[in-house]
């Protein structure tokens, strides 16, 4: 049997069990087994479809990169094509029912998430306890059902609402990644245009939808309702199999900062919420001098208990027995990400954040993740630079707007020059008064 005649098979397999658990779901049965199923079906999947990955269609009409950095090698499936993961013909559609789901459905939703290959870890439903728990904003979630029952499309919406960064929904706010899942392109446009029928009828002024891709791409018909905006990047590094070779691929200069900061006996450890007060000591006195209000400590803790047994820890590197460098870290499917680092200026002679990133790159080597997403930039960043002596390369993140009453596209990045004096203000406050305040503002801001 040839790879793509597994392919479709598997494919065949992975929506039968996919029926079943909505099936069993309906009649209150335990769906642990069918999951673990699906679990590792999904995982054959992967390492199939890898061979069928191509370059992403986004890189390749993005016209804020050089060609040079465009990436040539296989990509996450979270980068895929399009049309490698959301067919754009329906066969045998039935009928669709889209509603909210509520924690009754949180183990359904989270299988659907588990299944599809273009999701990202911000999809699962703890995400969504964690942003109600913390921040004490609303959210919506609306999931498509088949005429069985089963999962076919998700989007999770978050409501922020303030008088400052105004009124929105967001999917998802505070992280890279989000937007609609679904079997194919048409129920993805279902999704949405329910998403903007229900919230359509409020006063929220706009909806955000980050993704990958446009969303023009799944549909033709959203090009006259959604605008799209490409103002950020993310950078990926493609993993070899071996920190020897990662070693040896690393540029002169690269490898003689690395080698400086290990002269300084620093030590990185990676772990739960152990390491939360460590971790925070330094983040949050880093977010001060950037001027950034900083996330409460309580909100870090909640994404690491509620995690579970998932890829998800904090590293702390110390010099002696103090914190000087930190990071938080996800892992899903092929790709470990880092959407937080910081490090104390006054560890900047010692190079520690140079030894924590080689570290880091080890880890995920051992952990057999295939790509490192650095995290997003500007392509004109002093952070874009860093990331690129690493060897990551550039890929375009759209964020794609639905406006109520023509609202013009909002900007509420720190690049916003209404914002500067209060970044200014931020930066001059003693941590300990940043952190008491910080966490009241930041939770209104979707960066």
């Amino acid at each position: 049997m040839s790879n793509k005649d597994k392919l479709d098979s598997l494919r065949e397999t992975k929506g039968k069990l996919s029926r079943l658990i909505g099936q069993a779901k309906k009649r209150g049965e335990a769906i642990d087994i069918l999951i673990g199923e699906m679990k590792a079906v999904s995982q054959q999947i992967k390492r199939l479809e890898s061979n069928f990955v191509s370059q992403s269609n986004a890189v390749s009409q993005s016209n804020a990169l050089d060609p040079k950095d465009r990436v040539k090698k296989p990509v996450p499936m979270l980068f895929a094509a399009i049309n490698e993961i959301m067919p754009a013909a329906v066969t045998a559609q039935g009928s669709i029912v889209i509603k909210p789901c509520d924690s009754s459905q949180a183990q359904a939703w989270d299988a659907y998430v588990i299944e599809k290959a273009d999701s990202s870890a911000y999809h699962f439903w703890y995400f969504r306890e964690v942003i109600e728990q913390c921040f004490g904003h609303h959210t919506l979630y609306l999931a498509s059902y088949d005429n069985e029952g089963a999962i076919n499309g998700v989007l999770p919406l978050v409501e922020v609402n303030s008088r400052l960064f105004g009124h929105y929904y967001a999917s998802m706010p505070f992280f890279n990644y989000g937007g609609v899942l679904a079997d194919n392109a048409a129920i993805a446009a279902r999704l949405l245009d329910h998403a903007v029928a229900q919230i359509g009828q409020g006063d929220a002024e706009h909806i955000e939808i980050r993704m990958v891709r446009p969303l023009q791409q799944l549909s033709t018909d959203l090009a006259d309702s959604w605008h799209t905006k490409q103002h950020k990047i993310t950078m990926l590094r493609a993993l070899p199999e071996t920190s020897e070779q990662l070693w040896s691929d690393l540029g002169t200069k690269l490898r003689a900062q690395v080698k400086k900061s290990q002269r300084f006996e620093l030590k990185i450890v990676f772990g739960k919420n152990e390491l939360l007060n460590d971790f925070y000591t330094v983040f949050a006195h880093n977010m001060r001098d950037l001027g950034t209000p900083v996330y409460a400590k309580s909100f870090f803790h909640r994404l690491v208990a509620l995690a579970g047994d998932r890829d998800i820890y904090f590293g702390v590197v110390y010099a002696g027995k103090r914190p000087v460098s930190c990071c938080f870290l996800i892992g899903h499917q092929q790709t470990l990400e880092i959407p937080w680092a910081s490090t104390l200026r006054s560890a900047n002679f010692m190079n520690a954040n140079m030894f924590m990133y080689w570290e880091i790159l080890q880890l995920a080597i051992s952990k057999n993740y295939r790509f490192f997403d650095f995290g997003r930039s500007s392509p004109d960043a002093s952070t874009y630079r860093f990331k690129k002596q690493w060897g990551a390369k550039p890929y375009p993140l759209y964020w794609s707007y639905w406006l109520n009453d023509d609202e013009s596209l909002p900007d509420v990045s720190p690049s916003n020059p209404k914002y500067q004096l209060l970044i200014k203000i931020w930066r001059c406050m003693p941590v300990w008064l940043a952190n008491m305040i910080g966490p009241q503002v930041v939770k209104y801001l979707p960066y």
